[in-house]
């Protein structure tokens, strides 16, 4: 019996500390803020995902409704305060998980600076995590699932075109 209870235990700690490990930079972010009131985090699940889907003007543009569907979850980290510190304090979480996370994208102008990091498995996008600093708002996009090199470009055109 003590046997079984040790292999129980043992088997429950692997499956928390790979739980730990494949925490995404938005939680890993709050994670580190959890009691700061500036930030607000907001968390779209798989389910919403496929409600979203269910919308007309998604249904109608196919590449759209299969890019979703390869989403399991999206986060968004928003602050009005704080900007600057909470870039740069993102910049060193991305730097604590430097072998996760590749850069895929970076700009700055006189409003802001922002940056765009993928994380890849077995040569596939299975996290995007963009991150601005703009105009004294400080931001994050955090999409997990199978995600194209097109989405994310796409993406970060819609941004650039909402700063000019």
């Amino acid at each position: 019996m003590n046997n079984m209870k040790s292999v129980l235990l043992t088997l429950l700690m692997t499956v928390l500390s790979v739980a730990a490990m494949a925490q995404d930079f938005a939680t890993r972010f709050m994670a580190e803020h959890k009691k700061d009131a500036n930030l607000t985090c907001i968390t779209i699940s798989p389910t919403m995902m496929k409600q979203i889907l269910k919308v007309d003007a998604v249904e109608k543009d196919e590449k759209m409704a299969d890019v979703i569907s390869n989403l399991k979850s999206m986060q968004l980290i928003t602050s009005k305060m704080k900007a600057a510190r909470y870039y740069q304090e993102a910049l060193k979480v991305i730097e604590k998980n430097a072998n996760r996370f590749d850069p895929y994208l970076s700009s700055k102008d006189r409003f802001g600076e922002s940056r765009i990091m993928v994380r890849r498995h077995k040569g596939a996008i299975v996290e995007m995590v963009m991150f601005t600093n703009y105009r004294k708002a400080f931001s994050v996009i955090n999409f997990t699932g199978i995600m194209s090199d097109e989405f994310i470009s796409e993406l970060a055109r819609s941004m650039r075109q909402k700063r000019s």
